[in-house]
């Protein structure tokens, strides 16, 4: 009886590795794009329930792809939420295709000496900052509004320094504290 739930454990574990291996993203290619409850800009826009604020999303944040419902808007998930975003600021990849997440690997093995790795941000609205410290200034727009990687995004790892982890993000190098990310 062991082996045989040994056996169901491992095939499972196998099968959740291949489904997160083929999932096809949804990268987000405009700066302050909202997400809608529906596949249309008549639908309402998703905000925060916290503070009633929209939810906007950055060039290069990650999403899940769920489906195409539409022609002009891709089903997505955001925050464990069945969301859609508009294909015109959006592209949809593939796992096979070289994307963000390939050429960030390529540039992981280049900086931290040929092992590939990557950071996972798995908090929301985690902040990135500028030095590896709470009283680092965070990373942000032009206009001071912070900018948020999206939960599930893969950022290059450069380096660890405490209870922060160095990444490349947007072409900058910054800090996201390790109790909101994980190095992989």
């Amino acid at each position: 009886m062991k082996r045989n739930f040994n056996r169901l454990f491992v095939f499972a574990v196998m099968l959740v590795a291949w489904v997160a291996a083929s999932a096809q993203m949804v990268v987000c290619t405009a700066n302050n794009v909202r997400l809608r409850t529906g596949p249309s800009t008549s639908y309402p826009m998703l905000v925060w329930t916290a503070n009633d604020k929209p939810v906007y999303i950055n060039k290069g944040q990650s999403l899940t792809y769920l489906g195409d419902d539409s022609r002009d808007f891709y089903n997505v998930q955001f925050d464990g939420k069945s969301v859609y975003i508009a294909k015109k600021y959006a592209r949809l990849e593939n796992p096979g295709d070289k994307s963000k997440d390939a050429k960030a690997g390529k540039v992981a093995k280049k900086d931290n000496g040929g092992a590939a790795k990557v950071v996972v941000v798995t908090g929301d609205n985690v902040r990135l900052r500028k030095s590896a410290s709470l009283e680092g200034a965070i990373y942000s727009d032009s206009k001071g509004k912070p900018i948020y990687p999206a939960k599930g995004e893969r950022l290059v790892f450069v380096d660890q320094q405490g209870d922060w982890y160095k990444v490349k993000y947007k072409g900058n190098v910054l800090f996201i504290s390790k109790k909101f990310s994980t190095l992989q």
